[in-house]
């Protein structure tokens, strides 16, 4: 898959922008505030139509402005020449259209294009909350699984129903809910996440590991593990214990007024050299994980599609030393189509060949010789 043309409207700090892109390797040289990012986010959000900065959809359109537009024409992942636009207003909200159909759903755009983002904010795959590590899962499965997609928005509202149960009783204390009603499609769902997730956390550690000590050069050995929120000697047969959990825990979720166990609350465990990353590394360990991380689900897409997602690197310079920086970028030809961000033109360094480079700007961009 390729992106050829990118147009934005209103869009961040871009009035309107005309794009022709390398179907290779595309750098964006400027200094900070100038726009790069920006790009980066408009190419991923024309993958999946939601921000790669979590940002919400009002934060993105330009000061003074009701709107934004982006428009791409590439090739999906099939091969096929494809038109993807989205349009969002403050008042009528997103739509998408994908060679000028409109999308019923936003789960219908994924897996027409895919995008992975390396980025300086990956630190909190290692550093932040286990809803960092399941948000990187659940994106890198639903951007080629529309199934799974669907039983995780369906999960999500198996749990706020039961949360509301839960929430009621507290507030009448003599009106028990019956959570039965809420439990049997929380373990299906739920169960089938899990099976999902262990399974493409099993695709992954292996070529994170593989990534990671081409990057770091051999000194550290990376280990991922899924990390159910209760005890299940198998993911992939977690019926009995999900419902055992939620047995076990039932009196202290009508306490609560929440659900406490299941897919919404698991974790991904990354370690390096038997040492949890999470409480233990550098700075420079931690954007090395990460960056084996999405790596890793770049190849896993790959798999999936057969066709290279659009890797999205945001200053990449900035976080690693040059020998890790030096070997990641003996790497990014591999993998497709490549957009960069990058303050100095220097940083570049001996790959300068076989790009195409662009200046950014305020909000402007220019192909530069």
């Amino acid at each position: 898959m390729h992106l050829e043309r990118l147009s934005l409207s209103h869009y961040r700090n871009y009035t309107s922008l005309a794009l022709t892109c390398d179907l290779q390797t595309n750098v964006f040289i400027g200094t900070n505030g100038q726009g790069k990012t920006n790009l980066l986010e408009a190419v991923y959000y024309l993958c999946v139509a939601r921000s790669c900065r979590e940002a919400q959809d009002r934060e993105l359109v330009r000061i003074g402005s009701d709107h934004f537009l982006i428009q791409g024409q590439g090739r999906s992942a099939e091969g096929r020449a494809v038109e993807i636009q989205i349009r969002y207003g403050r008042q009528s909200g997103k739509k998408v259209l994908v060679n000028e159909s409109p999308q019923r759903n936003l789960s219908d755009l994924y897996g027409i294009m895919a995008a992975v983002v390396i980025s300086p904010d990956d630190r909190r795959l290692v550093q932040g909350s286990p809803s960092s590590r399941r948000r990187f899962l659940d994106i890198a499965i639903s951007q080629s699984n529309a199934a799974y997609l669907a039983t995780l928005q369906d999960y999500r509202r198996v749990v706020r129903q039961r949360n509301e149960a839960l929430r009621a009783h507290q507030e009448s204390p003599g009106r028990a809910p019956d959570l039965e009603v809420w439990n049997a499609p929380l373990v299906a769902l739920g169960s089938r996440i899990m099976r999902k997730r262990a399974e493409v956390v099993s695709a992954l550690k292996e070529e994170a590991r593989r990534v990671h000590a081409t990057i770091s050069g051999d000194d550290e050995a990376l280990e991922l593990e899924y990390a159910p929120s209760f005890e299940c000697e198998d993911p992939g047969d977690a019926e009995g214990s999900f419902q055992e959990a939620l047995d076990r825990n039932e009196q202290r979720e009508r306490a609560r007024g929440m659900t406490e166990v299941g897919p919404h609350r698991d974790d991904l465990s990354i370690s390096m050299n038997g040492v949890s990353l999470q409480a233990y590394g550098s700075q420079g360990q931690h954007k090395t994980a990460a960056t084996a991380l999405k790596l890793a689900e770049a190849s896993f897409l790959w798999h999936q599609l057969q066709a290279p997602p659009l890797l999205l690197l945001d200053d990449i310079f900035a976080e690693i030393d040059a020998a890790r920086t030096g070997r990641l970028m003996e790497m990014v030809p591999a993998y497709g189509q490549t957009f960069i961000t990058t303050a100095k033109e220097s940083d570049i360094g001996d790959y300068r060949q076989g790009i195409t480079r662009f200046r950014v700007h305020e909000g402007t961009v220019t192909p530069s010789d």
